[in-house]
């Protein structure tokens, strides 16, 4: 369907989308640093109350719209190993996110798991054996000095949580390379679907063994955050289901994310940014630009 729309709309199509998914994206980790504060609230509790509510109202959806088959049942049963192999696999994800909200800034947070262009470059070098040119040392040199000046050098000896982010950002790295190399039939909403189905089954039978009684006011902004995080995945998978070539151009854009990051930890956390974290976040930027937009070509 999308082949049949030119390429100027695919673009302005692709940007407007990660407008949104950036936006959701960073709303997601603003609601998890928020409910970081309280005391009686675990990782599977947040995660087990908040994805619960969307998937549910999700397959209702496609049963009532008739979707499921198109959406959840793929014709070839090894379509299936993918999208369930990541939603595995990332299970220690949000919770690395979780913790990591609580001790981190949200505007240092964000710019250091938005490096996940150089960890692609450097996953698909050793997945593709690509020999990785001296320009992309450089972007990669560079993207690692702002992460530096962002975080800190003491951070870096103080704080381990700025080593699991790093982590998570390799992890996405990776599973981004693996996706491309090994595309399969399954739509942006299926592959969204079984991307979180494992994460949110092993959250309900912890909460089972572990439940947790919240006031209403936490309930309305779990449920908020499980919207924003559901809707994040879909339209991250939608946007590389759409923009096909046309990646190189869509893909810079994903850095906005920044930008809401440090809009939100401003207006709810009082977060500022001194000279050097956005001298910082500049230099990721840049360096990040040019790694997609070369590495593309």
């Amino acid at each position: 369907m999308f082949r049949l729309i030119s390429s100027n709309k695919i673009i302005f199509l692709g940007v407007f989308l990660v407008i949104i998914q950036t936006f959701f994206g960073a709303s997601f980790d603003t609601t998890t640093k928020f409910l970081g504060s309280s005391k009686n609230l675990l990782w599977y509790h947040y995660y087990a109350l908040g994805l619960s509510p969307p998937l549910v109202f999700f397959i209702f959806f496609l049963i009532i719209s008739k979707g499921v088959k198109k959406n959840l049942v793929f014709k070839n049963k090894k379509d299936y190993f993918l999208p369930l192999f990541r939603g595995f696999t990332f299970i220690p994800v949000p919770i690395i996110i979780y913790y990591s909200l609580k001790q981190i800034p949200l505007n240092i947070f964000t710019p250091i798991i938005m490096t996940i262009p150089f960890f692609i470059l450097i996953w698909s070098s050793i997945l593709q054996k690509e020999i990785i040119s001296f320009k992309y040392w450089v972007f990669l040199i560079v993207g690692f000095a702002g992460t530096i000046l962002i975080a800190k050098p003491t951070m870096f000896q103080t704080n381990i949580f700025i080593y699991l982010i790093f982590l998570v950002s390799a992890y996405n790295g990776l599973t981004s390379v693996i996706v491309s190399k090994f595309s399969n039939n399954a739509t942006a909403l299926g592959f969204s679907f079984y991307n979180l189905l494992p994460l949110t089954i092993f959250c309900i039978i912890l909460f089972i063994f572990d439940p947790v009684i919240l006031i209403a006011n936490e309930l309305i902004i779990i449920f908020i955050g499980g919207i924003f995080l559901f809707f994040a995945s879909y339209l991250l998978n939608l946007i590389f289901h759409i923009s096909g070539t046309y990646t190189r151009f869509i893909s810079p854009f994903f850095f906005i994310q920044i930008v809401w990051a440090s809009i939100l930890g401003n207006y709810f956390f009082n977060e500022t940014l001194d000279i050097f974290s956005l001298f910082g976040i500049v230099l990721i930027v840049v360096s990040g630009i040019l790694t997609i937009i070369n590495s593309q070509k």
